[in-house]
C-alpha cells in the first residue's frame, strides 16, 4: 500500500481507520445520531487543519477522542438553554423518597446526564463521560487522565452537586389560596 501524498489523502486515511470510533464516542456523548454525525464531521475538519500535531501524537485514537470530546461538550454547552428548559419540565422527585435516591433514579436516564453535563466545566464532563458512558472505575479514570483518584472523586461530586441544583429548579405546584394541600 502506498503512502498518502497529500493532506486530503492523509485525512481520508485517518477517517477510514478511526471514523467509526469517533462517531460512536460522539453518539454516546450526544445521544443523537444527526448531532453525532455533524460532530464527527467537525472532528475530521479539525484533523485536516491540524495534521501535524495528530501525526506527532503518541496515540492518534486518543488524540481524536479528545477532539471529539471537546466538540461534543461544545455542542452540549450551546444547547444549555434548551437543557435548562427541559430540566424544569421534569416531574419533581417523589416527596417520600430520600433525596439522594431520587437524584440517582433521575441520573440513570442518559438524557438527563447529558443535560446536566451541559452545565459542567470540561474537566468534569470528561470524567463523567468516562464514568457513566464508558463505565470506567475511578482508578481507571485517574490513570487515563493522569490525575489523582481524589481529583476524580471531587469532579464527580461537582457533577452531582450541579445535578442536584438543576433538578431542584423543577417547579413544584403550590396550593391555591383557599384550598387545602393534598
Amino acid at each position: 500500500m502506498r503512502e498518502p501524498v497529500n493532506e486530503v489523502e492523509q485525512t481520508e486515511g485517518y477517517y477510514r481507520r478511526y471514523g467509526e470510533a469517533v462517531h460512536r464516542r460522539c453518539l454516546r456523548l450526544l445521544g443523537d445520531e444527526a448531532l453525532a454525525w455533524d460532530s464527527t464531521q467537525e472532528v475530521f475538519l479539525r484533523v485536516h487543519a491540524n495534521l501535524k500535531p495528530l501525526r506527532a501524537a503518541d496515540s492518534p485514537l486518543s488524540w481524536l477522542l479528545t477532539v471529539a470530546d471537546r466538540q461534543c461538550f461544545s455542542v452540549l454547552r450551546r444547547r444549555r438553554t434548551e437543557a435548562t428548559h427541559a430540566l424544569t419540565q421534569l416531574a419533581p422527585p417523589d416527596a417520600h423518597a430520600a433525596p439522594e435516591a431520587a437524584l440517582e433514579r433521575l441520573l440513570v436516564d442518559a438524557d438527563v446526564v447529558r443535560r446536566v453535563l451541559a452545565h459542567c466545566p470540561e474537566d468534569v464532563q470528561r470524567i463523567v463521560a468516562h464514568r457513566f458512558l464508558d463505565e470506567m472505575e475511578q482508578e481507571q479514570i485517574a490513570t487515563l487522565l493522569d490525575v489523582s483518584r481524589k481529583t476524580v472523586q471531587r469532579k464527580l461530586q461537582t457533577f452531582f452537586d450541579t445535578a442536584r441544583r438543576l433538578l431542584e429548579v423543577a417547579p413544584r405546584p403550590e396550593p391555591r389560596k383557599g384550598t387545602a394541600p393534598a
